[in-house]
């Protein structure tokens, strides 16, 4: 079921793409634009195969939005919301159950170039996260305590008019949050979307 999940993800992002013009290679990224993304969290590791407390998940829907500054076409601060939701049968979740994963994320980027029909990027940031859990086998029903970690991603900036771009992209992420009754929950997970980015 995740996997057809994300392969529909991944082909809409293709169809997308192949119905959309590029801007005239003299097009340059907008110094300040509001991101909405789209895409699957597919979590990583012991968080998706482990049998310990909270492991044990499988992929799930994203969203996110992004506002990004920039003052010299290349350099890009960004600070947004994001949630992140992964199934737990696995886990002991009830069927049709997820963790919900909401934070806030922080952190600069770097226009690879600085105009162009496709300016790839790439970013480093900070993360939090607080973590909403229905009862498993092993956990609580609650939320978590609020944790801190950090992401890296790339992609690609595809401008199609003066005022709208694509942005496909991937990311890891890797946070730990407090479990509800005790426990350590350490999620490491890649984030594959597609952003509608508006300039301003």
């Amino acid at each position: 079921m995740s996997r057809l999940y994300v392969e529909r993800v991944l082909s809409i992002a293709i169809t997308l793409l192949t119905l959309v013009g590029p801007a005239p290679a003299s097009a340059q990224a907008p110094p300040l634009a509001a991101e909405v993304q789209g895409g699957a969290s597919i979590p990583l590791g012991s968080f998706r195969r482990g049998t310990g407390p909270g492991e044990g998940t499988s992929a799930g829907p994203s969203f996110g939005v992004d506002f990004a500054l920039s003052s010299d076409g290349r350099r890009v601060l960004y600070l947004g919301f994001s949630q992140h939701r992964f199934g737990c049968a696995a886990a002991g979740c009830a069927s049709g159950e997820r963790y919900v994963a909401t934070g806030v994320d922080l952190g600069t980027g770097v226009r690879l170039l600085r105009r162009g029909p496709v300016i790839p990027w790439i970013r480093i940031g900070a993360m939090t996260t607080r973590v909403e859990m229905p009862s498993t086998s092993a956990t609580q029903v609650g939320v978590s305590t609020l944790g801190v970690g950090g992401e890296v991603g790339f992609g690609l900036f595809l401008r199609t008019s003066r005022a709208l771009s694509l942005n496909p992209s991937i990311r890891y992420a890797a946070v730990n949050s407090g479990l509800p009754g005790g426990g350590v929950l350490r999620m490491r997970y890649l984030v594959a979307g597609l952003s509608l980015v508006l300039g301003f």
